[in-house]
């Protein structure tokens, strides 16, 4: 038993997802905001079509030609598990899954978060290559397949990300290496998947990974890895563990996060116990008939239901995920007013940069930890887009409009500052979306020295409640406005003359 004579597993990640750029998150964003606009609707090609060549054309985001979407279609699905599709009856359907629509369809994104728990679930075998053509039937993409039954036929079980998170611990762990001296490089990890010691268990021994390191490193490489174009192909495709929050690439290989070690550390923990696996070609391995059975795995929706990590141990995934506790802020951090100047110095105001990518990355702001809440509700599509509209219906009257990481808009129109908070919501938690502005306009205010200035809540649906209405503006002396459409805002009759005034409203 060892290393294979000849790779089996090929790529350690599929290269359909481009995530190596920079706005790649809000892409991911605006792909998971189209999916859930037909979540448990009948699947239409054509028309998520029409969506997908509409945020090509105007989005910063996009990546690609208008006249392709298989990715969007099959990878952001199969790989990612952004939504599955399902034959109910006569027709096929799209559901989101639970996962995209906790951490990218929130009112406070966390793409890092979405990813990390989603590939920690991620393994080969894997149930992706059904596609559905148009006479409304399943067939299975030959090469996916073939691919599939060598794996199997192989006894080949191997989770990629757990497999890096177990190399971290055992080497950290057994052999004591500092966390940031540690680097695997893409040739261990190409042999790692191919050596039968270590890629028959999703959960491979931690001493053997140490063991059989060692035995890399003391002999010649195998020819499979350093000529041709083996190793080239397999690594092109580690940007997507970037994404997790847990390493870093480099030309080599991989490096462990540095910037929030301890709590890296914790998350590659919990990633490299895990226990949770595809099951569904566990009765393919023995079988004489591999390549029928394949099918029937891949032809039903046993992956797209399994590839959620809202299904896993809520223990687990507490344990994964990057929430503030807005508890622990109030309790461990002095209030706002008896912070020195000089340590909590509020950020200065800019020119608004419309479609700015916004997706959250980890400031490492230990000062003003309510900076990553804000941060992620500003990479919320709704967010945004209303953010947009208002500033662009602004620009129309005033010289320019600002923002800085915490205010989302203000304008100095009439000889009179506005300030304006924006807040996606729907009826189920437009209170709590309400009660969150009116905290954040007042402190910004203050922290801002502006005490005149007018503040402005704007949401993207009206509340239900009147006395909601009453309350901001008689007791909060807050205007609030809502959308009615994708251009048009309504308000109370008490804000229209001023909010008419500036320009917002007709």
């Amino acid at each position: 038993m060892g290393l294979l004579t000849k790779p089996v597993l090929k790529k350690f990640f599929t290269n359909k997802i481009e995530s190596s750029r920079p706005e790649w998150g809000d892409y991911l964003l605006e792909i998971a905001d189209i999916f859930s606009t037909f979540d448990g609707e009948d699947l239409d090609r054509e028309l998520l079509t029409e969506r997908f060549s509409a945020i090509s054309g105007r989005s910063p985001y996009a990546l690609r030609d208008i006249s392709n979407f298989r990715d969007e279609f099959g990878a952001y699905g199969t790989y990612l598990g952004v939504f599955r599709t399902e034959r109910i009856g006569n027709s096929w359907k799209i559901f989101l899954s639970n996962a995209a629509k906790h951490f990218l369809c929130s009112t406070e994104p966390d793409v890092e978060s979405f990813c990390r728990t989603q590939l920690s679930l991620f393994q080969y075998p894997n149930g992706a290559g059904a596609v559905q053509n148009n006479r409304g039937t399943v067939h299975i993409q030959a090469n996916i397949h073939a691919d599939t039954v060598q794996e199997i036929s192989n006894g080949i079980r191997v989770n990629p990300l757990r497999l890096l998170c177990r190399i971290v611990v055992a080497l950290h762990e057994i052999k004591n290496v500092s966390l940031s001296d540690i680097h695997i490089s893409y040739q261990n990890i190409f042999m790692l998947m191919n050596d039968d010691r270590i890629n028959r268990s999703f959960s491979p021994n931690k001493n053997t990974l140490v063991e059989v390191l060692n035995e890399y490193a003391a002999n010649p490489l195998p020819h499979w890895v350093t000529s041709g174009k083996n190793l080239t192909n397999f690594k092109r495709n580690f940007h997507i563990m970037e994404r997790t929050g847990l390493f870093l690439r480099d030309r080599n290989g991989l490096t462990v996060r540095t910037d929030r070690l301890q709590k890296v550390y914790s998350y590659i923990s919990t990633i490299s116990e895990m226990t949770t696996n595809f099951n569904g070609f566990d009765n393919c391995y023995d079988s004489i008939n591999i390549k029928d059975r394949v099918k029937t795995v891949v032809s039903s929706p046993a992956w797209g239901i399994y590839f959620d990590a809202l299904t896993l141990p809520m223990q687990t995934l507490s344990a994964l995920t990057d929430e503030i506790d807005d508890t622990e802020i109030i309790l461990n951090n002095a209030p706002i007013g008896t912070i020195p100047s000089a340590t909590q110095a509020f950020p200065t105001m800019r020119s608004f940069q419309a479609n700015l990518p916004r997706t959250f990355v980890p400031s490492g702001n230990v000062v003003d930890p309510y900076e990553t809440i804000v941060l992620r509700e500003k990479a919320n599509r709704e967010h945004t887009r209303i953010l947009n509209m208002l500033a662009a219906t602004l620009r129309l009257r005033y010289e320019d409009v600002y923002e800085n990481t915490f205010i989302d808009l203000m304008v100095n129109a009439n000889e009179q500052t506005f300030i304006f908070e924006v807040k996606s919501n729907n009826s189920r938690n437009v209170l709590s979306q309400i009660r969150k502005a009116i905290a954040q306009l007042y402190e910004y205010r203050y922290r801002s020295k502006l005490p005149e200035a007018i503040l402005c809540i704007v949401l993207q649906q009206k509340p239900s409640q009147e006395w909601v209405i009453d309350y901001l503006l008689y007791d909060r002396k807050i205007l609030v406005c809502w959308m009615v459409d994708d251009v048009r805002l309504e308000c109370p009759p008490e804000c229209h003359t001023i909010l008419a005034q500036i320009g917002i409203l007709d």
